[in-house]
């Protein structure tokens, strides 16, 4: 059961803003749960899973590129990792 996720069974769009003003008003979690008519682990799961941070690596940043000169014809590249040495030209002739 690799990575595929099944639809939700609650509407969370319609239930997060009453699970909200039912919390402004001050109920308990057990008493959002009862008045919601659902179990009370679901109401602590999705109030968890609102509280968690995004998960790291899901927005990729582009590294900066860093400014070189190649150290075989000394022309000038911009290249994103900073292990590379040799232009794509020399890179090309090299391989």
């Amino acid at each position: 059961m690799g990575g595929v996720m099944r639809p939700s069974k609650y509407d969370w769009a319609r239930l997060d803003p009453q699970v909200d003003a039912l919390l402004a008003k001050g109920m308990r979690v057990t008493q959002v749960a009862q008045a919601l008519e659902m179990r009370v682990q679901t109401i602590r799961d999705r109030l968890s899973y609102r509280r968690r941070a995004p998960r790291a690596g899901m927005k990729r940043v582009a590294p900066a590129l860093i400014d070189r000169s190649c150290l075989n014809c000394r022309a000038a590249f911009r290249v994103a990792s900073p292990f590379l040495r040799l232009c794509p030209v020399c890179r090309a002739d090299c391989g």
